[in-house]
């Protein structure tokens, strides 16, 4: 089956472990003939760099497409009305009979629209991630959605299959500003890799022999570009607190320029914390197989998923998204929510206290991310 992947904002970067990245592994694993049309933009480390256009093929055999926006007016309009003229000729030449457009705005999206209405055999998908805290967030913006991508979003929804949300907010989002019906609908979550219990065991021992610790270790790791909106050093104070030689707490990420001053002596103030630097998502991914307790005290984040899949037992905010029954079947057993230092603090201590509450927070939570974020099947959804 020829399956393309259409990503014109997304700034596609090979090695990371975002939604389109494992979609696209997963789909050629399956045998389809895949490709990614995609905008110029990637990530070198923390940084969006720009290249060019170009039409190449992945080590997997992924043929990977990057096309410049149309200009428009100036490079803010350009940037969010994201026209691409070229994406027809490519519709044309790769025939695809299963289309999944990511994110709900765009210019394109009409243009595929279009192809799908002569080619009728032709599944046309799209997803949506932004909510209220990303997107639309002021007035302005709000009306920009409805009206500009509104108009796109109106001529193309007759022929969508589909438009998958990640989350119930997300779901919200999108039906307050385009008005999309229940019946277009679906939920289709983030994900990730499952790791079993025997590589969940030998990735833990491997950590343990690393960095020499005790076999009863609680083994902890947070992660990102370390804003406040991570909570990073609200995670730092309440770790402290808890005095323990079995705690150990990695840190995977990036320290802004702004945060250096605060968060770095934190750091180096107790043997018991590791600062790893910036890891590539697939090193954070084979860490996480390892640890005991993923760490989201703030700002939600992809890794969420992945952690459950590798076994973790995630410690976060109790947004809306992981208190809504998409994401819990277990009245909240399945995750340790905290909203306040003493809240971490108390986690901390309490699994120190008795093990056993560790142990069965991370069994339910894999139960769960067995069933719902295996992207195996999350990925066949598109040709099932």
């Amino acid at each position: 089956m020829r399956i393309l992947h259409i990503a014109l904002a997304s700034h596609f970067t090979e090695g990371m472990l975002y939604q389109e990245n494992v979609l696209l592994d997963i789909n050629k694993k399956d045998g389809h003939d895949v490709t990614i049309i995609t905008d110029t933009w990637h990530f070198e480390g923390d940084t969006l760099v720009k290249g060019v256009e170009e039409d190449r093929a992945l080590e997997n055999g992924i043929r990977l497409i990057r096309l410049d926006y149309d200009y428009i007016i100036n490079d803010f309009i350009t940037s969010k009305i994201q026209k691409s003229r070229k994406l027809k000729g490519y519709l044309e030449e790769l025939q695809p009979e299963v289309i999944l457009y990511h994110g709900v705005n765009g210019y394109e999206m009409m243009d595929v629209a279009d192809y799908v209405k002569r080619n009728r055999d032709c599944k046309f998908y799209m997803d949506v991630h932004a909510d209220f805290n990303t997107s639309a967030k002021t007035f302005n913006s709000k009306l920009f959605y409805q009206i500009i991508h509104g108009r796109y979003v109106r001529k193309a929804i007759p022929y969508v299959e589909k438009v998958f949300y990640i989350a119930s907010e997300v779901k919200t989002w999108v039906k307050t500003i385009y008005g999309i019906s229940d019946e277009k609908l679906e939920f289709l979550p983030l994900g990730g890799r499952i790791y079993n219990l025997e590589e969940q065991k030998q990735a833990r021992q491997n950590i343990i022999n690393r960095y020499a610790l005790p076999q009863d270790a609680i083994i902890l790791a947070h992660s990102g570009r370390l804003t406040e909106e991570k909570r990073t050093l609200d995670l730092l104070e309440a770790f402290k607190r808890v005095n323990d030689n079995r705690l150990a707490l990695f840190i995977f990420g990036y320290i802004p320029k702004e945060m250096e001053g605060v968060i770095r002596p934190k750091l180096e103030s107790d043997n018991r914390i590791r600062f790893m630097g910036w890891k590539v998502d697939k090193e954070i991914e084979e860490f996480l197989a390892g640890t005991d307790i993923y760490c989201q005290p703030g700002a939600m984040a992809t890794t969420f998923e992945t952690a459950m899949c590798c076994g973790c037992a995630n410690m976060t905010y109790p947004w809306e998204a992981y208190t809504d029954s998409s994401y819990s079947d277990c009245n909240g057993e399945n995750y340790f929510f905290v909203e306040t230092v003493e809240d971490m603090e108390k986690v901390f201590a309490d699994v120190c206290n008795n093990p056993m509450i560790l142990e069965q927070t991370k069994a339910k939570s894999f139960a769960f991310a067995k069933l719902q974020f295996d992207y195996e099947t999350i990925a066949r959804r598109i040709y099932n």
